[in-house]
């Protein structure tokens, strides 16, 4: 009895030990595919902090124009590079126009994005972001 319990023990060690070498294979598998995935999605964050910090510059720009309906558009784009100063390489364009005899402010952001993981088949994404408003003089 004794003798049959041990080798009972004994071969339930082996199993636990093939169980291990089973687990470490399969986690070789799928580590990479986990990693891209994780990565994948740290990246579409990226891109979505991108474009929200552009629309958070641009809207804020067009209140400065409200505030300060004088100044000319290269005066609101330097005003918009300065207000984003966590990105680099956003190109601000700023426009005047008139409709129904309003005057319109509109400040437009563009950004060419480019993922960090290679395997993302698309070389870049150009974010764009834009808003406009009237603007009366005093």
């Amino acid at each position: 009895m004794v003798l049959q319990s041990l080798r009972h023990l004994i071969s339930r060690k082996k199993t636990l030990g093939d169980d291990r070498a089973n687990v470490a294979v399969e986690f070789a598998i799928l580590a990479p595919a986990f990693l891209i995935i994780v990565m994948g999605i740290i990246d579409f964050g990226r891109l979505m902090w991108t474009k929200s910090t552009m629309q958070f510059t641009v809207e804020q720009t067009a209140r400065y124009a409200i505030v300060n309906p004088d100044v000319n558009t290269a005066t609101l784009e330097a005003y918009a590079e300065n207000e984003s100063t966590i990105l680099s390489g956003v190109t601000y364009t700023a426009t005047t126009s008139a409709s129904g005899g309003i005057n319109f402010r509109t400040i437009q952001a563009s950004y060419v994005f480019t993922f960090l993981i290679p395997i993302i088949p698309i070389s870049g994404i150009t974010l764009t972001a834009k808003s406009s408003t009237p603007v009366s003089k005093s």
